[in-house]
């Protein structure tokens, strides 16, 4: 890695530059280790401050992934959410591409449906639903926060259930005795809060990729209303598209 001092390029850029080059070039592997401050403040003989300033900005932009009391990373692959592939829960869509994760519940209740809910899932006012938010974190890094609204009056007893070990599509299956048909869904790119940037541990305003979907079981009732903000650095949404004539 060398540094062009005479270029107007900054030298922290310079050295994100190379950091990206590296990981490009496959010398330093996707989900190891890259050489620490440290190492990198001998090798390029630059400061401490201009190190640390590159590897957070690659931090923001996902090249970079910081563990902590471990080091820096670079980060994992992508992992793709795929339209042509049918309806299927993120639970499944993530074993089905063997991805390892671990879901943390940060809260269920049952809560009387606000104005928004009740349109949405065309409840009647005063409706109950069930409130269910969790993370999900790949290489204990958080890359989704999931709120899932569903229709007690068609699941009254989910709120029993094991939402860390099995899919919500199969659980709302099971308590509603029915299939899970299909879904009105809509994705979007929007700016994080200030809840969703500590989740992630981001900057406030940084990307995300939103999903908002209605699920159907097979007499055409809405059971769920499904909110989830995604990493956008971690996650695309892929298809395959025929060209018609």
């Amino acid at each position: 890695m060398k540094l062009n001092r005479e270029s107007l390029v900054p030298l922290y850029e310079q050295i994100k530059d190379s950091i990206r080059k590296n990981i490009q070039n496959n010398n330093w592997k996707k989900g190891t280790k890259i050489p620490s401050e440290n190492s990198l403040m001998k090798d390029l003989g630059v400061s401490r401050g201009t190190i640390r300033k590159a590897i957070l900005e690659l931090v923001d932009e996902g090249v970079l992934v910081q563990k902590q009391g471990l080091g820096t990373f670079a980060s994992s692959e992508n992992f793709a959410i795929p339209l042509t592939e049918g309806l299927h829960s993120f639970y499944e869509h993530m074993k089905s591409q063997n991805i390892s994760f671990e879901t943390t519940i940060l809260n269920k209740e049952i809560q009387v449906a606000n104005d928004e809910i009740i349109r949405l899932m065309k409840l009647k006012p005063g409706s109950a639903v069930f409130f269910l938010e969790r993370i999900r974190t790949i290489d204990d890094e958080v890359v989704m926060l999931i709120q899932n609204y569903i229709n007690l009056l068609l699941a009254p007893n989910i709120m029993s259930e094991d939402f860390i070990n099995n899919g919500l599509f199969n659980i709302i299956e099971r308590q509603t005795k029915k299939r899970v048909a299909y879904s009105e869904t809509r994705f979007a790119a929007v700016e994080s809060n200030q809840i969703q940037s500590k989740h992630f541990k981001i900057k406030l305003g940084s990307p995300l990729l939103f999903q908002e979907q209605l699920v159907h079981l097979d007499d055409t009732s809405i059971v769920e209303l499904g909110r989830v903000w995604l990493k956008s650095n971690r996650f695309y949404i892929g298809t395959t598209m025929r060209r018609t004539y």
